[in-house]
């Protein structure tokens, strides 16, 4: 099912297809590592160039999820000039028209920001605490995008996705590439069983598939029906975006 898309999130959402030769907004570096002795892989968006000068520059979103669980946890953080970063574990959102929430200081959940991390180079490293615990954090980068120079448009590596929006039985991946054709876009839907860490499925899209949202890890989201998911890319009503319902489970 296709359909206009609804732009009640027009705080995180940027008119995206006035021509794929206008500069971009991704900013988008990915690590794999542990925390601890468990595996992880993360995902870094950054707003450098989107907010040069202004207070949402250091404003950091991101997706991580334990290699062992396979469930994405949303991230949004702060991060410093000198590459430190705090970031909080947030609440997937509701809907497209909500942004992840990080929930209040409890008694199950007593640090809501645990990650300190530092960027140096294409190694991070840091801390993970929960107020009992203190894990090291390791990491290196397996991949990066940048689309802001449109002129030195860069993929590095293979840059997969962890989307906020995840299904009963899925870890959604969208791998995003860079092509003569197609400067960028999320080419594929990796649809990784939680339980096994199989690839059951991969969905294919065409050039300007995943690249509305402003928080990339938003360009899929919660469809209406559960056995759904929404996949935004270019085009629509005067190029304002369009919504596609893809069935994901059976």
């Amino acid at each position: 099912m296709k359909r206009k898309l609804n732009f009640s999130w027009s705080c995180l959402i940027l008119l995206a297809a006035a021509s794929s030769a206008h500069a971009g907004w991704y900013e988008i570096e990915n690590y794999a590592g542990t925390i601890g002795s468990l595996p992880v892989h993360l995902s870094l968006q950054t707003y450098d160039e989107v907010d040069r000068n202004e207070p949402g520059q250091w404003h950091v979103d991101g997706s991580y999820y334990y290699d062992a669980h396979r469930i994405p946890i949303p991230l949004q953080g702060k991060r410093q000039p000198d590459g430190t970063m705090q970031l909080c574990e947030a609440i997937e959102p509701a809907s497209f028209s909500d942004s992840p929430k990080v929930p209040a200081p409890s008694a199950t959940h007593p640090v809501p920001c645990p990650i300190a991390l530092k960027v140096s180079g294409t190694e991070a490293s840091g801390e993970w605490r929960d107020g009992k615990n203190v894990l090291p954090i390791a990491l290196h980068q397996v991949g990066s995008l940048n689309d802001t120079d449109p002129q030195h448009l860069r993929v590095t590596g293979v840059v997969e996705i962890p989307m906020w929006h995840h299904t009963k039985t899925h870890l959604l991946l969208g791998v995003y590439e860079s092509s003569k054709d197609c400067p960028l876009s999320m080419v594929r839907l990796r649809l990784v069983n939680i339980k096994s860490g199989r690839i059951d499925r991969e969905m294919t899209f065409p050039c300007g598939a995943g690249i509305v949202a402003t928080p990339i890890y938003a360009n899929v989201y919660r469809a209406k029906n559960p056995r759904y998911v929404t996949v935004i890319s270019q085009g629509g009503y005067h190029d304002m975006g369009d919504e596609k319902d893809v069935a994901v489970e059976p």
